[in-house]
């Protein structure tokens, strides 16, 4: 019999930060990525203890790990459900009402409700409301994002049917997009996941939206995911489509040492200021960046080094900008590329974004990218 463990507040859905004051149509809200106290947001790597075990089952003695007793399962009311209940190589749980424990160096769980479980499973009668599950998780398992015989579904949580996550659960196959499955081939570590539509305040007959969301995991192929004042951001929400994007500008920014990209956020419900037009961030297809830090400890930012009236810059910094900007406007990276020229609210960061249909770089219409017809006050 599974024990019921106390329902534990996440903070994984609802934290926000706050930004620079240059911003109009792209504000940042990173869905959790700097909060220091979200356990949530570990990025330790799987430690697989059995090296002699062609199957990579992942870290040990935590919800989702495997067992062959209730002593591998280390943990307060942690049983193991056993291979013979239909769970392979045995998958350590709880019981839950609405939430679970999280645990550093694991995978984020959820608390499945218990009509997710084959019904027919010996096991199923013990689960109560809700078992406790593992969310699907490329950091952890990069091929498929569970354990092997373990496959990534869409479940809903226990006694709160209409929130769904992506979570691993036995001898099932794979609810993930070819989208998911092309980050994973690539390498890249994410968790999929949902977010609900949503409205900017004062329009309420618009709807925001994010097609195949996903937590891109830092770091990112090898480059740290910062916020703009240095902080971490382990979890930055993002399009699947933008998620392949950013991977692919860190593709191109790596081979200049670039370890770090800093950026001022993706996701955020609101339209573009001034008007009734939803802002691109409003579909998480669009980021802010910052800058860049490099492995010899110097960063190269657009509020310090972009150099305004030129299309020549003269120094390093503004140089390595500019060039990168015209890379990724030539390798149809990101259909929109707002640099500071645009307009002095964009002078601290380049705004890309996957708006259909778009191609230009700096003025809308035109392919700009030279000095800044607006000024700069």
């Amino acid at each position: 019999m599974l024990v019921a463990c106390p329902p534990l507040q996440r903070g994984d859905d609802d934290d926000s930060v706050d930004v620079p004051p240059l911003d109009d149509d792209d504000v940042a809200d990173d869905d959790d990525s700097t909060d220091p106290a979200d356990d949530d947001d570990s990025t330790d790597p799987a430690d697989d203890d059995d090296a002699t075990d062609p199957l990579d089952d992942g870290p040990l003695g935590f919800v989702g790990s495997p067992c062959d007793s209730d002593l591998d399962c280390d943990f307060e009311d942690g049983p193991c459900l056993f291979e013979y209940e239909g769970f392979p190589r045995g998958m350590c749980s709880v019981g839950c009402d609405l939430f679970c424990p999280d645990a550093d160096g694991h995978p984020v769980t959820f608390c499945v409700d218990g009509a997710e479980f084959v019904p027919d499973e010996p096991a199923a009668e013990a689960l109560g409301d809700g078992a406790c599950a593992t969310r699907c998780d490329f950091e952890y398992f990069p091929d498929t994002g569970c354990r092997p015989d373990y496959g990534c579904v869409v479940t809903a949580r226990a006694n709160e049917t209409w929130t769904e996550k992506y979570s691993c659960l036995p001898n099932r196959d794979t609810d993930l997009t070819s989208c998911h499955l092309e980050l994973a081939a690539r390498g890249i570590a994410f968790e999929p996941t949902f977010v609900a539509p949503d409205s900017p305040a004062g329009n309420p007959n618009l709807q925001c939206g994010i097609e195949e969301p996903v937590y891109i995991l830092s770091p990112l192929l090898g480059a740290d995911l910062l916020y703009f004042d240095g902080a971490p951001t382990n979890r930055v929400l993002a399009a699947c489509d933008m998620a392949h994007a950013l991977a692919d500008t860190v593709v191109d920014v790596l081979p200049y040492d670039v370890t770090e990209l800093l950026h001022i956020g993706t996701y955020n419900c609101r339209v573009i200021s001034g008007t009734d037009t939803l802002s691109r961030h409003s579909f998480a297809d669009a980021i802010d960046i910052y800058g860049f830090g490099f492995s010899d400890g110097e960063e190269y930012t657009l509020v310090d080094d972009w150099d305004h009236d030129t299309t020549n810059p003269p120094s390093a910094g503004g140089e390595f900008l500019y060039d990168a900007a015209y890379r990724w406007y030539d390798d149809d990276i990101w259909n929109i590329i707002l640099t500071p020229n645009y307009n002095s609210a964009h002078d601290n960061h380049f705004h890309v974004d996957l708006t259909p249909g778009s191609d230009y770089i700096g003025l809308t219409g035109n392919r700009f990218i030279g000095a800044n017809p607006y000024g700069d006050e």
